[in-house]
């Protein structure tokens, strides 16, 4: 369970060297880790653990490191295992912005199937367009950053078929597409890591949220992972404590301003 904890704080520094092919690039020191990935606004710093003395230092070293590899956008991942004690009040000294709030959260126990939702992964690029279409008009992507992504489409696909991206899956009521998600499935590692959960209004409470999470259980088992973890917003932790997912730790999320 310990290391199931440790991956549900900060899953981007787990593990060896991502493959040359990847989407993802990653810088990994002692002191942090910083994850950027296929569009310049994925930028994101996390297992931090600073010097208190050395906070300025650290917040300049990744700021450089992320303008050199022309990237924006950067934000702090700051869970309940970041040193020192009170980094977020110190970054929020040195000017970061907080802007969200993270529970991770992790379950072990297979959850149950969905009646009348087909939840799957994707099956070409139609549906690659359809599920992202249905995440960001969900999350309200900004226009400019929805047209970074979009701008990639044919070559993102192309990499979640090789298995060098996310795994995108969709859901499906009636024949009509309602719901989107993605998740990181690899052989070694402590558990899934799910990544959004989007589901079009009109279509809520009808189990397409469970049903998408039950299709990343099942498309796990083969790289022989059995459990599921995810951070959460304060609006998903009630449905997914309910099917069985216990909290793990608490992560902060900040934005720097001076990356932007």
């Amino acid at each position: 369970m310990d290391d199931l904890r440790r991956f549900a704080e900060d899953p981007a520094a787990w593990g060896d060297d991502f493959p040359a092919d990847s989407v993802w690039r990653r810088v990994l020191t002692d002191r942090w880790c910083l994850l950027l990935g296929p569009v310049p606004s994925s930028t994101q710093v996390s297992r931090l653990r600073l010097d208190p003395d050395k906070v300025a230092e650290a917040i300049h070293a990744l700021r450089a490191e992320i303008a050199a590899r022309g990237h924006t956008s950067a934000h702090w991942h700051v869970g309940s295992s970041a040193t020192p004690r009170d980094l977020i009040d110190r970054l929020v000294a040195h000017g970061l912005k907080p802007e969200d709030h993270l529970t991770a959260l992790a379950l072990t126990a297979e959850p149950p199937p969905v009646a009348g939702v087909e939840a799957r992964r994707i099956r070409n690029l139609d549906e690659y367009v359809a599920a992202s279409g249905i995440t960001h008009d969900v999350f309200a992507t900004s226009p400019d950053r929805r047209a970074e992504w979009e701008s990639i489409a044919e070559e993102h696909f192309a990499a979640e078929r090789r298995g060098t991206a996310a795994r995108f899956y969709i859901a499906y009521l009636d024949g009509r597409a309602v719901g989107a998600a993605s998740a990181v499935v690899e052989e070694g590692l402590p558990a899934t890591i799910m990544v959004g959960g989007a589901v079009v209004p009109d279509a809520r409470g009808r189990g397409v949220y469970r049903g998408l999470m039950r299709a990343r259980w099942e498309d796990s088992l083969p790289a022989g992972i059995a459990a599921l973890c995810v951070q959460a917003r304060v609006t998903s932790r009630p449905i997914l404590e309910s099917i069985g997912f216990e909290p793990t730790g608490e992560v902060e999320v900040l934005l720097d301003p001076a990356t932007c």
